[in-house]
């Protein structure tokens, strides 16, 4: 697997394969991995503004065993006029269907407080233990993360793991990638 777009291929096709009960099975253990690595930040106790994303179909359910009531959550949005992706403060309850970044998705209402998160979970298709990330190909985090400096946590499934992915030179590193099996760290 040495391209991105064979990489993407072969992590979209094995995805999909995991049944809706396996999906919740393995989203509840990445989940209580994250609780961990919160917790260990003290995230609900500083009121830090954590970056989330609302998953799309066979992406980790991040949130089934937080408390997400006590969380400060900003979603992604598209600013169309500046071409870039930005977060904007909202319960996952408060989220309203768009058609930002060019998919259907679950995003904050416009008049969403924009905020600069301290934490961001960041989706993909396929991550290496030292942080590196295979994304949707569309480069929009990367751009967003290449001008923070919030902590990024990868999301993804063990299975998702690869022992390398080629990067290039706008592709950002992850602070650490929390999967069902375990919570890696970048050296």
């Amino acid at each position: 697997m040495s391209n991105k777009k064979d990489q993407r291929r072969k992590l979209k096709t094995l995805l999909s394969s995991i049944s809706a009960l396996d999906l919740h099975q393995l989203s509840k253990a990445v989940s209580l991995n994250l609780k961990k690595l919160l917790d260990e930040h003290d995230v609900i106790q500083k009121n830090l503004v954590i970056g989330v994303f609302a998953p799309i179909k066979k992406e980790p359910d991040w949130s089934l065993m937080l408390g997400k009531e006590k969380l400060k959550t900003a979603y992604p949005a598209y600013v169309k006029d500046k071409a870039e992706m930005v977060f904007k403060l909202a319960r996952m309850s408060e989220l309203e269907k768009a058609m930002d970044f060019g998919v259907e998705i679950l995003g904050p209402a416009p008049k969403a407080e924009l905020v600069t998160p301290d934490i961001i979970l960041v989706p993909g298709l396929g991550f290496t233990k030292d942080g590196k990330r295979l994304g949707r190909g569309k480069g929009f985090y990367d751009k967003f993360l290449q001008k923070s400096t919030a902590v990024k946590i990868g999301i993804a499934f063990e299975m998702q793991i690869l022992e390398t992915i080629s990067t290039e030179a706008h592709d950002e590193l992850m602070d650490f990638v929390v999967t069902d099996k375990c919570i890696y760290k970048k050296s």
